[in-house]
């Protein structure tokens, strides 16, 4: 599942298409913060990430935070929860 800003978007194919749909070409990020932690015992992860987006030839950043919840699966991780928020000030 996806939240962008208040948008609920579950499966990859709805997720795909939102962010397919979204009125930018280019997308650069600066990671400000970028925190860990152990999700539960079966090795989930989860992942609170801050920072600035530059969106195609702007100058102003935008600030956003990101959360994400990480689920094992054989050697690698796929992303089960993805929380995303542009932060206005």
């Amino acid at each position: 599942m996806l939240t962008f800003e208040t948008s609920q978007l579950q499966g990859a194919r709805d997720i795909v298409e939102k962010l397919s749909s979204l009125p930018f070409q280019k997308v650069a990020h600066r990671i400000s913060t970028l925190d860990a932690q152990p999700a539960s015992p079966n090795g989930d992860i989860l992942v609170m990430v801050t920072g600035e987006l530059l969106i195609d030839e702007e100058q102003n950043a935008q600030r956003y935070s990101q959360v994400f919840h990480l689920i094992p699966e054989g050697s690698s991780y796929y992303v089960f929860n993805d929380i995303f928020r542009l932060n206005y000030s």
